[in-house]
């Protein structure tokens, strides 16, 4: 078993506490009239070129996207797009919110614009469910267009080796640093002012500034990261015993915390892996 980079598994947690919406979402022919300049907008959008040439330019780099490509246009950055000939875009297309807490996913995590699909009849198949459930506007209707939009978020983090954090959200990588220490520590106990400390901020301030950027106070995000961690080790045959000490939870406590957070005894979830 690979480990993941410190970088992949803070997403990972992060992602658990994703709340992803749908505003609108079609399935559209542009014209020569495809045009807007220099706006912000405090959603995400999401296309699907299948035809046609066109601009896009986010936060001052231009692109020219080919069909077969997503491309992913964050909130809060400035943008432009237009049409550029007499071949315009054809491209399913959605707007949404992706929230972590307080935040949009994608001002915490910098995604490339524009990617290249291996399979892009997978990500028209879901565009086309995400549009025709959206359309129903029925309580299954709400779930089965936010399923889809997940699917498609899972695909673009799929396709994006190692999403860099957002040096602005991340206090020019500070919080990034903590995230990579208590990775590396997660056989240790960490407080909350040790942590406040290696980044130099007051702990009620570290608190407020790692709940926005991770969806979690510290201590919710360690524990989580242990319980990962056991859970991975769960796969082999360290005893029970053993697999506490090596993510620093005291034994008597590890039981009942690994139960409430994956629904099973430590004893229980490994006799299913082995399954």
């Amino acid at each position: 078993m690979t480990a993941a980079s410190p970088s992949i598994q803070s997403l990972a947690s992060v992602l658990r506490h994703l709340q992803a919406d749908v505003i609108m979402a079609d399935l559209q022919q542009v014209d020569e009239h495809w045009r807007r300049l220099d706006y912000v907008h405090s959603f995400n959008r999401l296309y699907l070129i299948l035809e046609g040439e066109g601009r896009i330019e986010v936060d001052g780099v231009v692109y020219h996207p080919q069909p077969g490509q997503l491309v992913l246009m964050p909130c809060h950055v400035r943008q432009s797009y237009a049409t550029i000939n007499d071949n315009p875009f054809y491209k399913y297309w959605c707007h949404f919110t992706a929230r972590i807490g307080n935040r949009d996913l994608f001002e915490l995590y910098r995604f490339p614009v524009c990617l290249a699909l291996a399979e892009p009849e997978e990500a028209q198949r879901l565009f086309q469910t995400l549009i025709e459930q959206h359309a129903r506007q029925t309580p299954d209707g709400v779930l089965g267009a936010r399923a889809a939009m997940l699917q498609l978020l899972a695909l673009v983090v799929r396709e994006t080796p190692e999403p860099e954090p957002q040096s602005a959200a991340t206090g020019s990588g500070k919080l990034t640093q903590v995230a990579r220490y208590i990775e590396e520590r997660l056989d240790q106990r960490m407080t909350v002012d040790e942590l406040a400390q290696l980044v130099h901020y007051h702990p009620n301030y570290f608190i407020r500034a790692f709940h926005a950027a991770f969806g979690s106070s510290p201590i919710q995000y360690i524990n989580r990261r242990k319980l990962d961690r056991a859970r991975q080790l769960l796969e082999g045959e360290l005893s029970v015993g053993g697999i506490a000490r090596a993510v620093g939870i005291d034994e008597h406590n590890f039981a009942s915390m690994f139960k409430s957070y994956t629904g099973f005894t430590p004893r229980e979830y490994r006799r299913l892996l082995r399954r």
